[in-house]
């Protein structure tokens, strides 16, 4: 079944490689039918099924099932499950779980009759690059699709097929970064973007089960509830998983949740832990007022002592990332919050100028959770200091900084396809290639270790110039100069080590 797609599917010569039938032989006439109608085939397979599965009124093994209604032996029972699946399809009327196959009682009666399940995966090797899925139960039908989200992508067509047939259904998927990521691949084709009802499993699943512990990926469902594993390189797959999942979660919610979803988001909040506004001086209006841009926050107490400074290249999802259910469950969350009374939020033009403006309020204030011993005793994992020139490319401009032994000492701004000048040219020269003094302050340490864990987890997407790998002051400054030279390179986010 590998170019299967769109669909469940299996034939009469497929049930007579995988089984054998009880009495040696399948009649000639029900082949011949079997191959040209096998859609009706299954039809009539399925309602036997469910009618012997209501007769028994109780779950049974594939292999039983096969064998009393249709006839047929199966060599085993992985066999016997494959089989029986590729006939029941995407049939709502059907379940599996434990290793058992029952008819599931009340479904028919839910507000989740028409339903589109999403999957997305990133490609970590091409960052922006994704590949996913939109499948239909009700009609079986799927359709994969990729591409970066930031140019049009070669498979549009399908894409747009995909948000057209899942118009008018509840969007599935497992959190709301894939609804994110598919709105972004949407925009890349000149597509609307999704504006319908949307659920997202994850937090259904941690709802359903509070006391197992909460799935962190999609296909971590197939143990909790006791599903085939899906195959997790299969994007169709992998959607199809996850509206199977959705139907064996939604028969563990309770019958007065299941009416639609306004009762369903309700029930699932009814579960989630709830941040106490009334103990602080701002509410959930000030977070939504906050900028999606660089910044620095600065958490205080009732004695508007600063306890907390902290930073990010998107303050509005940094600072939120605060006060949801997970955060709550964080011990170091629950230490700021037991202190935290009022919230500001300082905007920077880029992460490298937050970084600066965090160090510099971290040495002035000294808030207490900021210099906890826990965190800044970790030097050593991070290597030698670093001695490198950071380039971060604004649109007619270059901000040079300059770090040196793992601590920014200087800065500079250079025009966009200009050389450095002799100014910064002398200013390199003096501050690397020059004796040092031995010691430094004793506050350099942390700022040395903040600088160090920036570079570190930011590398990748860093334009740089590693001064110790260039060896002298005029290879320094020749590398240098090819950056400057060459604005391109900077947009590429090609770098030295």
């Amino acid at each position: 079944m590998g170019g299967w797609s769109g669909g469940s599917g299996v034939c009469a010569c497929q049930l007579q490689m995988c089984f054998r039938p009880r009495n040696g032989q399948l009649s000639e006439r029900g082949a011949s039918s079997a191959i040209l109608d096998p859609g009706c085939l299954r039809n009539v397979m399925r309602e036997k099924i469910a009618s012997y599965l209501e007769k028994a009124g109780r779950s049974l093994p594939a292999g039983q099932i096969l064998h009393e209604v249709l006839n047929i032996l199966s060599p085993n029972s992985l066999a016997a499950d494959r089989v029986l699946r590729s006939i029941i399809g995407t049939d709502a009327r059907f379940r599996r779980e434990r290793g058992l196959w029952g008819l599931v009682a009340g479904r028919a009666a839910s507000g989740f009759e028409r339903t589109a399940a999403l999957h997305l995966q990133l490609d970590m090797r091409e960052p922006l690059f994704f590949r996913g899925a939109v499948h239909l139960p009700e009609t079986g039908a799927a359709w994969e699709f990729q591409g970066t989200g930031t140019e049009k992508s070669w498979d549009s067509r399908l894409l747009e097929r995909a948000r057209l047939e899942a118009g008018n259904h509840l969007l599935l998927a497992w959190s709301h970064t894939e609804l994110r990521h598919w709105n972004r691949l949407l925009r890349s084709c000149m597509l609307p973007e999704w504006d319908g009802d949307f659920l997202g499993l994850g937090r259904l699943a941690a709802r359903v089960a509070p006391e197992m512990r909460p799935p962190r990926y999609p296909e971590d469902l197939a143990s909790c509830l006791g599903l085939a594993s899906p195959d997790i390189e299969q994007p169709a797959a992998m959607a199809r998983f996850l509206a199977e999942s959705f139907q064996s979660l939604l028969d563990r919610v309770p019958s007065s949740a299941r009416a639609g979803l306004p009762e369903i988001e309700n029930w699932i909040a009814e579960g989630s832990a709830k941040v106490d506004f009334s103990r602080f001086a701002f509410g959930r209006d000030f977070l939504a007022r906050i900028p999606e841009s660089p910044g620095v926050y600065l958490m205080r107490n009732r004695a508007a002592e600063v306890v907390y400074v902290g930073k990010s290249h998107n303050l509005k999802r940094r600072v939120g990332s605060y006060f949801t259910p997970r955060a709550l469950k964080d011990p170091k969350v629950a230490r700021i919050h037991s202190q935290l009374y009022s919230l500001e939020c300082l905007t920077c033009r880029t992460e490298v100028e937050a970084l600066l403006l965090e160090m510099r309020m971290i040495r002035d204030f000294r808030p207490a959770i900021n210099l906890q011993t826990e965190i800044h005793e970790r030097r050593a994992r991070y290597g030698h200091a670093a001695n490198v020139l950071l380039l971060v490319p604004s649109v007619d401009r270059v901000e040079i900084y300059l770090v040196r032994d793992g601590l920014f000492v200087g800065r500079n701004s250079v025009l966009r396809g200009h050389m450095p000048g002799k100014r910064l040219q002398k200013k390199i020269q003096t501050l690397y290639f020059r004796p040092r003094p031995a010691e430094g302050a004793a506050g350099e340490d942390r700022e040395s270790e903040i600088v160090a864990r920036f570079l570190r987890t930011h590398r990748r997407r860093l334009n740089l110039v590693d001064v110790d790998e260039a060896g002298s002051y005029e290879s320094v400054v020749r590398r240098l100069e090819s950056y400057l030279g060459d604005p391109d390179q900077l947009s590429r986010k090609v770098y030295y080590r």
